[in-house]
């Protein structure tokens, strides 16, 4: 009777608090290229977005398939014939009862490619009537599945896609990012026929929210570019061509009419602040057109992409916590089902190839959860089906942290995404000794490797799931705590594996001082002294006060 009481009051309190919702085109992509990746690796990435905040995702795989005559179907009509072979994957898929079909949000294969799907995007009014969208036509829904099912390549998925749009028309507009090994591309649907695909240089990296990117096309660099066939003739017949200094059609620029709204260029700008804050400045220019791409000031590491999507441009003139600013459009919103960034290795065997990071819930107040792209088989809990809460599920055992988080994000975020980046620090290098096992694995007796990752990606999942059950029975109590009437003590949300770095360097007997020339906590003992970063992600400051994880104050 207890433990029924416990599930039902925690269902009510998710309920209750999982009711802030933005506009479904609030996702953002981002890219990394492997010139100026920290350890080499491509990535392509992207948040979810859909309103109401709570919304079930499952991850699931796809086996492959040597069957004849099936098809791809999605609910406005649209089915496509597939060929007989279709590859295995894994894919972000919705609950059974969401009623809109599919929607694959993430698809890697065992082939090494990944697709990102898709952040939604439009033209302006005048792009709208002259390519108007197919009712019947490719949709999101299942535009990630079906490249992930019949492609081998990333040009390959590029090319599918295209000639599916050549044929069955798109009912929508949107943007995937696609990529394998050797390669990442960008691919821009328009509206109904018309579309762009882009090779992406190694050297640069991106970030975007919804509307459309591309800039300069050369439809003679067919090594490059994709172009659908009327795609110029149809801008310039609509009267919206617009050139670069050499002549180039600029195509977002032209298709969008030259505006892109406040709201999806802040996002351009705030993604810009953290990879390549010398080219960002401190203030975001509204009317600027922010470029796709652009060098990032040092080498990115998976952890600053996780910032990335964790950002609500903190530290800047726009924090959403101050006032006025709260109507800024972030990167991370409370209406994010997940959050998924793919690691591509080009030295490893082709069905291993990738490491995808998620976060259920949204990566705001979620941890990112490593898995090989080898897995055949998935922990249970990451495809239980349950739009309500339900224990036992992955999703909704992160999402309620983001629930309980979301209700004063000034007080918990620190804690919250100190408690979670701490345990994500030990998985990044965790996985660099993981990927160097699998690939020895793959040398010696390939057909364990699957074994290995399916083991892996079970063991990792409980352990964060058991982490999650830990921080919302400290969260939970910190929220009844700072709700009580006359309530008395400090306010801040503290995770119990975290101290005051003040209190336990003292009780060492440290000097404790702030060094402003380095920004940084200055311990001094016995004419030592040692320094404790804010870069550093794990260390953390609420009212004034300093906190550090606990095993930092034991070594000293």
């Amino acid at each position: 009777m207890k433990k029924q009481f416990s599930k039902l009051a925690i269902s009510t309190l998710v309920a209750s608090l999982a009711l802030g919702n933005v506009s479904a085109l609030a996702c953002t992509g981002a890219y990394v290229g492997k010139a100026v990746s920290a350890d080499g690796t491509a990535i392509i990435a992207r948040s979810e977005d859909i309103s109401p905040s709570d919304y079930d995702k499952l991850h699931t795989v796809v086996p492959a398939s040597h069957e004849a005559g099936r098809t791809l179907d999605d609910i406005n009509g649209f089915s496509y014939p597939l060929p007989e072979h279709t590859y295995k994957y894994t894919q972000m898929e919705d609950y059974a009862s969401a009623g809109d079909g599919l929607y694959a949000a993430v698809c890697v294969n065992e082939m090494g490619v990944a697709i990102t799907g898709t952040v939604s995007a439009s033209g302006c009014d005048e792009w709208k009537a002259a390519d108007p969208t197919v009712k019947t036509g490719l949709r999101e829904a299942v535009l990630p599945a079906l490249a992930a099912a019949t492609s081998a390549t990333a040009k390959e998925a590029v090319d599918t896609l295209a000639a599916v749009v050549d044929q069955y028309g798109s009912a929508e507009g949107n943007i995937i990012l696609v990529a394998d090994q050797s390669e990442a591309w960008i691919m821009e649907f328009y509206g109904g026929y018309q579309y762009a695909a882009m090779k992406l240089p190694e050297d640069k990296v991106a970030v975007f929210g919804n509307h459309f990117m591309l800039g300069a096309a050369d439809p003679a660099d067919t090594e490059n570019f994709v172009l659908s066939a009327g795609l110029l003739d149809t801008i310039e017949a609509a009267g919206l061509t617009v050139k670069d200094a050499e002549g180039k059609v600029l195509l977002a620029q032209s298709v969008c009419g030259g505006k892109r709204s406040e709201g999806n260029n802040l996002r351009n700008w705030g993604g810009m602040h953290i990879l390549a804050p010398s080219l960002a400045g401190d203030t975001f220019e509204a009317d600027t057109f922010y470029p796709l791409l652009y060098t990032p000031d040092e080498k990115v590491d998976v952890q600053d992409v996780m910032a990335v999507f964790r950002t609500r441009y903190e530290g800047t003139a726009y924090d959403l916590n101050l006032e006025g600013q709260e109507g800024n459009r972030a990167i991370a919103v409370s209406t994010t089902p997940d959050t998924h960034i793919v690691q591509l290795f080009d030295d490893m065997p082709a069905d291993c190839a990738a490491l995808t990071w998620l976060a259920l819930g949204g990566g705001e107040h979620s941890v990112f959860i490593p898995e090989f792209s080898a897995v055949t088989q998935l922990p249970e809990a990451f495809y239980k089906d349950s739009p309500t809460y339900s224990e036992g599920s992955a999703y909704w055992a992160f999402k309620k942290i983001c629930a309980l988080a979301d209700q004063d994000r000034a007080l918990y975020n620190p804690g919250v995404q100190a408690y979670w980046e701490l345990q994500e620090n030990s998985l990044v290098a965790q996985m660099a000794q993981e990927k160097e096992a699998i690939k020895a694995l793959a040398e010696t007796d390939p057909q364990a490797v699957a074994d290995h990752a399916n083991q892996l990606s079970a063991s990792i999942l409980a352990d964060l799931m058991d982490k999650s059950d830990v921080l919302f029975e400290e969260l939970i109590t910190s929220a009844t705590h700072n709700a009580a009437p006359g309530r008395r003590g400090p306010k801040a949300f503290v995770p119990s594996n975290f101290v005051s770095l003040r209190s336990a360097a003292e009780a060492k007997g440290y000097t404790v001082t702030w060094d402003a020339e380095a920004g940084a906590v200055a311990l001094a003992k016995d004419g030592q002294t040692q320094t404790v970063s804010f870069d550093d992600s794990t260390v953390f400051v609420i009212d004034g006060a300093t906190y550090v994880p606990t095993d930092f104050v034991e070594g000293l």
